[in-house]
């Protein structure tokens, strides 16, 4: 669909909306209206937490959904990821009973359980709502973001300490229109399906998150952590990266002009996990493409990818995905047999 198109069919009003379009001044809370009218807004905004199966189909793991305008909708809970992207306008939330306010270009990204409610929408207040299982949004999506899983990693933790408490996450409107151009053609999509357009999706999805990573990392409201710290952190990850079958601490920690001690707590602090178990992390990554893409021996890969003890690769590979390492492989092989 055509950029315009799109824009246009936003902007256009539902029946719904034509029909509650003058409480706009005098906003009518969703009990007031005929179930058989609204029993879509009556079970949003119930007390309990609204399940995945209510929006979302068995093979959907995405979806957009334009928010009605001049309804109120009252505080509620999701069990799946939400994002609101104010299209054009303002958009007033309120999240765990804090007024908090989103103008034109922000995003607010906000974390399963979460209460919240929103005020009723004016004509111009164009809201898209961007609702993400969480499945999705932890492993397919998320591990997708960068070739280098521990910089995905780092830039993901970094997010979310900061919403621990809050659980939600405002990225103000970036320096250009790219992520509403993004989200455009997203909803083009979307709604108007063609051939691999579930393929197209994901792909802006992983743009869409790119994107608000990229905003996130430059934002001035984001400067708790110095910009220094950031790019030792990021330059110690990539070496890890580089160099994961040769790693100890002391070589890292020599390497950056750091006590070993001192680069243990900064990984610890930054990404939630210790050099060990980075370290661990990124040999069975590679160990993991080895057995899928090799005839080489399990002991070969383990020492390949720099253990020297057979068994304690065997023990941190279980530990990490469940299965063995012969037990991987046959499940692999079976899934490529199959497609």
């Amino acid at each position: 669909m055509e950029t315009t198109i799109i824009e246009k069919q936003l902007r256009e009003m539902s029946d719904f909306e034509k029909k509650h379009s003058g409480t706009s001044k005098n906003p009518r809370h969703y009990s007031h209206l005929e179930d058989s009218e609204l029993t879509f807004l009556k079970d949003v905004q119930a007390p309990d937490i609204v399940p995945v199966d209510y929006f979302f189909k068995p093979e959907q793991n995405v979806v957009f959904l334009k928010h009605p305008r001049f309804i109120k909708f009252t505080e509620h809970r999701h069990s799946f990821i939400e994002m609101n992207y104010v299209f054009s306008g303002t958009c007033t939330q309120y999240i765990n009973g804090k007024e908090v306010i989103l103008k034109e270009g922000d995003l607010c990204l906000l974390d399963t359980n979460v209460m919240h409610g929103i005020e009723n929408a004016s004509e111009n207040d164009i809201i898209i709502n961007i609702m993400i299982r969480t499945s999705y949004f932890d492993s397919a999506l998320l591990q997708r973001l960068s070739g280098n899983d521990l910089l995905t990693d780092f830039f993901v933790n970094a997010i979310y300490q900061q919403k621990k408490d809050s659980r939600y996450i405002i990225f103000p409107k970036g320096q250009n229109n790219r992520l509403k151009e993004i989200i455009i053609q997203a909803l083009g999509e979307y709604f108007d399906p063609q051939l691999c357009s579930n393929e197209a999706i994901n792909s802006y999805m992983i743009l869409t998150f790119t994107e608000l990573l990229r905003i996130y990392n430059s934002s001035s409201e984001n400067k708790e952590e110095p910009t220094f710290k950031k790019a030792i952190i990021s330059d110690i990850l990539s070496y890890m990266e580089q160099n994961y079958q040769t790693l100890t601490l002391e070589t890292t920690a020599e390497k950056f002009h750091f006590h070993p001690n001192h680069l243990t707590r900064l990984l610890k602090t930054n990404l939630g996990k210790t050099f060990m178990e980075l370290s661990h992390q990124l040999k069975i990554k590679n160990a993991c493409t080895l057995l899928e893409n090799t005839d080489l021996t399990i002991d070969q890969i383990a020492n390949k990818v720099g253990y020297t003890n057979i068994t304690f690769f065997y023990k941190s590979f279980k530990k990490i995905h469940g299965v063995t390492p012969a037990e991987y492989r046959k499940k692999n092989n079976e899934s490529a047999t199959i497609l």
